[in-house]
């Protein structure tokens, strides 16, 4: 952007041209003036318009046609911003000084041109570590878990692991789409994930292998959106647990500068494999609005949103729907270090009696949780590029059946890291 400048400002000081005298029909000054407004508030495509309607007049008007040039470069129209300059930089009027920075921004977008030629990038995440779990019979959630009517408190350890592959392909060619230079990307993520306790707690092992597939559309800075195809296979302990299928299309919106809007829902086809969990069956669906805003070049960020989450389960015992709140946060904590924080209220409200527990009762909670945590990134030394991140999470759920009410304090600590 900085070379972008430079040769706009070489223009104005060494291309002046009196177009106050052009001919009667057209006032190219004016219409200059207009055009470069235009390209200011983001109007590219009409911003080129009008240039190219000043050179079919003034085809000697070098000030706009470097214009011109700079709009064709913003629109990824690199070839046309190429040609232009060369028009310009063969031009034996030229002034040496706007010669040299044209020769410089050429530089520049031919380094644009190469990236663009660049449509296919890979990357891996790697991440492995320690955790300790106050309430290790509750599982990893709602929804594979170990209580019982005699299940008591128990606490276990264990390590996790996640490796995760990225794949990116964008289209050679930029769309126009609204007035918006928008990339189409297709990106495909497979990720394995394993989570696994003491020798004495091993039927409260996970382990879940996710591939993700999907287009997304992304207009800069303006909005982006995706639409997410997604198969989970779970093993829960030592046996088959579930496999899940899913879309997920999101849509995120830039409100002004550092404020986005995102709009998300998830729908899941849950398939399980035990008799005992095939009450669990369904469809389950999510909605999702979320509100993010970042200060200090994003070293700062506050987020908060709703979702509302029907699980789908065919035995109305099992069923349960409600919504969740949440605020969270993220703040420097010292040099090279994020700390952040979220808070959350989820309510469950289940469709018939527990059946085991209550034939009368039918259950409603309410989850508390809490995530703190900080993340030191390495930028020297053997661990130079690896993050070390903290974490500690309490969750407290109330629920109207005293089975049902338990806290949980769990513990992590992980190494991760990015292969680009």
């Amino acid at each position: 952007m900085i070379r972008r400048v430079l040769l706009s400002t070489c223009l104005c000081t060494a291309l002046i041209t009196p177009m106050a005298y052009a001919e009667d029909a057209i006032d190219p000054e004016t219409l200059f003036n207009e055009a470069m407004r235009f390209r200011q508030d983001g109007e590219l495509f009409k911003s080129i318009e009008i240039f190219e309607t000043i050179l079919s007049n003034q085809p000697g008007l070098n000030r706009a046609r470097l214009e011109l040039a700079i709009s064709y470069h913003l629109t990824r129209r690199y070839e046309d911003a190429r040609e232009q300059l060369s028009k310009v930089l063969n031009d034996p009027e030229t002034p040496d000084e706007v010669k040299l920075s044209i020769t410089a921004y050429m530089a520049q977008l031919s380094g644009d041109i190469k990236s663009a030629e660049q449509r296919s990038t890979s990357s891996m995440y790697v991440s492995a570590g320690l955790f300790t779990d106050s309430n290790i019979n509750l599982g990893p959630g709602k929804d594979i878990t170990g209580v019982t009517p005699e299940s008591l408190e128990e606490s276990g350890s264990g390590g996790q692991f996640m490796f995760s592959y990225s794949h990116r392909s964008r289209a050679s060619q930029a769309m126009h789409i609204g007035g918006s230079i928008v990339d189409f990307e297709w990106l495909t993520q497979a990720t394995a994930y394993s989570k696994a306790y003491g020798s004495n707690d091993t039927d409260f092992n996970l382990s879940v292998l996710t591939l993700n597939t999907g287009p997304a559309l992304i207009a800069g800075e303006s909005w982006r959106t995706a639409f997410n195809f997604k198969l989970d296979k779970l093993i829960f302990g030592k046996d088959d647990y579930a496999e899940y299928v899913a879309i997920n299309p999101v849509f995120t919106y830039s409100i002004m500068q550092d404020l986005e809007i995102t709009f998300e829902n998830s729908t899941t086809a849950r398939e399980y494999d035990q008799p005992e969990d095939q009450g669990l069956r369904g469809t389950m669906t999510m909605w999702g609005i979320d509100l993010a805003k970042f200060y200090a070049e994003q070293s700062i960020g506050i987020q908060a949103g709703i979702k509302y989450h029907d699980n789908g389960a065919k035995a109305g015992d099992l069923h349960s729907t409600g919504a969740e709140f949440y605020l969270g946060g993220q703040i420097p904590a010292w040099s090279d270090a994020i700390a952040y924080l979220t808070l959350s209220s989820r309510d469950y409200s289940y469709k018939a009696p527990d059946g085991v527990i209550s034939t009368t009762v039918i259950r409603d909670e309410t989850e508390l949780l809490a995530v703190l945590g900080v993340s030191h990134d390495f930028r020297s030394g053997f661990f130079k590029s690896w993050t070390l991140n903290a974490q500690y999470t309490f969750t407290d759920n109330d629920s109207n059946l005293d089975e049902f009410t338990y806290d949980r304090n769990v513990v992590e600590l992980n190494m991760r890291r990015y292969f680009f």
